[in-house]
Order: structure tokens, then sequence, then C-alpha cells
């Protein structure tokens, strides 16, 4: 149970379940066999693979010679031999000055660096396949993510809604914090005002555009030096290159996109990694504010002059002002 925790810990590399021993050679050799006896079975090739660190009347040489001997002799009955080279298990040991661990199981951790280390950013977190994915890979960067879901009800359904809090709870569990909160931006006025554009192939982008500027307005009140997206390049219609320059235009924060190079395949198979994969698979109710064209290329004046006359900004304003917590891990 241990090391499946702390394999999840970010900067983690390796997560070993060990046994303690004395330090000097016998110990150490006896601890190795034990190991042996404990993980090999019938017929299995093993390597000995001991790391000494200080002062020691041996060295790594000895260690392996005589355990790989012994354990030989001990397991003689099983056939077990020695391969180097591709062996079933490998047998450690690892000796650091008065201290000595024995073990033959390896878990990989998710690397990365500790969590908190590099910064604050909002992540713009629907909790479909994309966002806890995006969210996720800044997490193992050292950044803290503070999960930002845009509620855009009446034009979602509450199943919307629920698969959010379900996800996040899920991306919780690799948060070392004993407290870890999903915000909730109440966006309905917001889009009741956007489909009322004269120019409904807008729409998406400037529902999109409008995110940004509330996520930023959060940033802000929490110090947070950038927003976090789940866009990745020519997956859908809108997310082509020309429209993310122009959403970009909308804040200054600078937008982390860690998934816009990766294939759909490649965004599936982390969230299958990270447990997030069959909670955002699940069917939700559409956007109904969706037009049947949406457009693929826009320009920055042009929707600048759209929002102004919608008057966007200052209902995004207040939409951040009413930001509250939705969920807690």
């Amino acid at each position: 149970e241990a090391v499946g925790i702390v394999s999840k810990v970010f900067g983690v590399a390796n997560a070993m379940p060990s046994t303690g021993t004395e330090y000097d050679f016998e110990s150490v050799v006896n601890g190795l066999v034990d190991e042996a006896k404990r993980s090999l079975k019938d017929g299995d090739g093993f390597a000995v693979r001991p790391k000494v660190v200080g002062e020691h009347e041996f060295n790594s040489r000895d260690l392996s010679y005589e355990a790989g001997s012994r354990v030989l002799d001990a397991l003689k009955d099983r056939g077990v031999h020695v391969n180097l080279d591709n062996p079933d298990v490998t047998l450690y040991a690892e000796v650091r000055d008065k201290d000595a661990f024995v073990y033959s199981s390896v878990v990989r951790g998710v690397l990365g660096l500790p969590y908190g280390t590099q910064g604050k950013a909002i992540s713009l977190y629907s909790g479909g396949i994309d966002s806890p994915v995006a969210a996720w890979l800044l997490m193992k960067r050292g950044v803290a993510v503070l999960p930002l879901f845009m509620d855009q009800r009446p034009f979602v359904g509450d199943t919307y809604v629920e698969r959010a809090i379900e996800s996040f709870n899920q991306i919780a569990s690799y948060v070392p914090r004993k407290s870890y909160k999903m915000y909730s931006a109440p966006m309905g006025d917001v889009m009741q005002r956007i489909t009322e554009t004269r120019e409904l192939r807008f729409t998406c982008i400037m529902c999109k555009r409008s995110m940004y500027r509330i996520a930023q307005r959060f940033a802000e009140k929490h110090k947070a030096l950038a927003i976090i997206t789940g866009e990745s390049l020519g997956q859908v219609a809108s997310q082509t290159l020309s429209n993310m320059f122009v959403l970009s235009s909308s804040i200054y924060l600078p937008i982390l996109r860690p998934l816009v190079g990766l294939d759909k395949v490649e965004i599936e198979d982390i969230a299958r990694v990270i447990g997030s994969y069959k909670i955002s698979a699940v069917t939700t109710d559409g956007c109904k504010a969706v037009p049947e064209g949406p457009a693929t290329r826009s320009k920055v004046d042009v929707l600048e002059e759209l929002e102004a006359e919608l008057g966007l900004v200052e209902l995004c304003n207040e939409a951040a002002d009413n930001i509250t917590v939705i969920a807690e891990g």
C-alpha cells in the first residue's frame, strides 16, 4: 500500500518495497538470500545488483559474487540459475554508510518535480478526456494546479457537472495536500449573451475567449502565473492554429497547452495511466449553443467588435467574481 502511494508522488522516480538489514557483509548477503527465497520461482534466472556507498571492508563485486553463490546453493532444488543479461528477478542491495536494504521489486514512479515547486496555474477543467490529462501533466512538472470548471448550464446538463466532479476526485489523489479544491464559474449568463450575437459561427471561439478572461481574473486573485488548457492542434475543427492565436490574444497571461502536439490516442493512453479515462469517456449532454458550422478561422478585431456589442468583458468579470468551490478532494 505504501509503495502505491509513494509511486504517485510527483518527483519520485522509483519506489522499492525493501527489507532493512544490518550493514555488515554477512547480514547483507543473508538478506539477499532471504529475498531470493521470497521472490524466485522454480527455474527462474536471477542477477544480483548491489550498491555500496561509504567506507566498508567490502565492495559491490564482493556482495554480488558471494550472494549469487549462496542463492544458487540455497535454492538448488528449485533449479534457479544466474542470468545477467535478462533475469526473471533482480536482487538488489543498497548499503549506505550504516544503513542497508535489500529488495527485488522496483515500482516506477511518475517522475517529474515535487508538486507546487514551480508556481501556480489555473486549469480550465471540464472533466473530459483532455483537461484532466493537461492538468496532470503540469502537476507532474511541479505546478500547483487550481482546476476551474465553467458551469454552462442551462446550455449543458447536470451530467456534465457530475462528470467533472468525479474526474476531479480522481486527479486529486495525486495532490499531496490535505485539502484540494475544484472551483466553478457560473457561465450561463455569458453563454446566453453569446448566443445573441449576429455572427453565430463565432459562438465557440467567443465562448472560449470568455473562459480565458474568467480564468485570468481568477488567476489574478490567487496569484497564479498561467492558464492551462487541454487544446490539441487540429483535434477538432475549432482548434486550429489561427483560432489558438485569437484565443491567446484575449488575455495577457501565458497559456500552457501540454497536449498541443499529441494525438488523441496518446492523450487517451495517459488518461488510462492516471485513472481518469473511464470517467471522462462517459457520454454527457452536449452543449446546446454549438452552431452548425463553427468558424475555423477568425480575426481578433472582428471578435473584439462582436464582444463589445455584447458587453462580454463585463459579464465575464461578474462571473469571475462569483466563482465558488464545487468539490473538495
